[in-house]
């Protein structure tokens, strides 16, 4: 049986400024087809302002921790409105390949594709500080990640098929985040930190990525 034709999802794996730009250029595309896709949720003006807003917000985003977050923040909000977008999108095209490429979204494939187990993450990067430390990672096959965050000596985990095993340390956990992800207000200054990532789906976890320390600012 094929598999449903819809909006793939690119850009949840996508940089601040590369959603932008795909959000930018779909904008442009439902208004030039508008009889088309007479009444999207979010107007062609919205979701271009909202484009906009994360490649300012990007510019800034040196500019201390209150830029940081508008970043985040503007991110987020421009992510949400590509889901109500593709959501729309999918309503009209209906399992159309044609159609939904005609939107400037892409559209998934109708083949069906065993998944393989991820490629172990690279080393996460880290910034920012107490008030909002940041994390991010790369994979593009993960339907999500696993963090540890350790605040004491790291140990070394262990995988086994769906299976993580960590023996007694202080670690924080996140067992299905995001590519990225925001600690607000959860390690104090001073702390010194230790982080590791690892990809999973449904096929399996990979490994996990090296370790990388980080002294957390105020």
């Amino acid at each position: 049986m094929p598999k449903p034709i819809v909006v793939l999802m690119t850009w949840i794996h996508q940089n601040p400024l590369d959603m932008a730009a795909l959000a930018t250029g779909v904008a442009q595309k439902l208004s030039q087809n508008s009889a088309m896709f007479p009444s999207p949720p979010v107007t062609p003006s919205d979701l271009s302002a909202a484009a906009n807003a994360v490649t300012a917000a990007y510019a800034n985003r040196m500019n201390g921790p209150a830029a940081k977050t508008a970043l985040d923040q503007a991110d987020a909000e421009l992510d949400e409105i590509l889901h109500i977008e593709a959501a729309y999108v999918n309503t009209i095209a209906n399992g159309d390949k044609a159609t939904i490429e005609i939107s400037g979204f892409t559209a998934t494939s109708d083949s069906r594709k065993p998944a393989t187990v991820p490629d172990t993450p690279d080393a996460p990067k880290i910034s920012g500080n107490a008030s909002a430390l940041h994390l991010e990672t790369n994979n593009s096959s993960a339907d999500s990640f696993c963090w540890l965050i350790f605040t004491d000596t790291p140990v070394t985990p262990s995988v086994s098929g769906t299976h993580i095993t960590l023996p007694a340390a202080p670690v924080i956990v996140i067992p299905n985040g995001h590519f990225r992800e925001d600690l607000l207000n959860v390690i104090p200054a001073g702390a010194k930190i230790a982080v590791q990532v690892l990809a999973q789906n449904t096929a399996g976890k990979s490994g996990f990525s090296p370790l990388v320390t980080f002294m957390v600012g105020s």
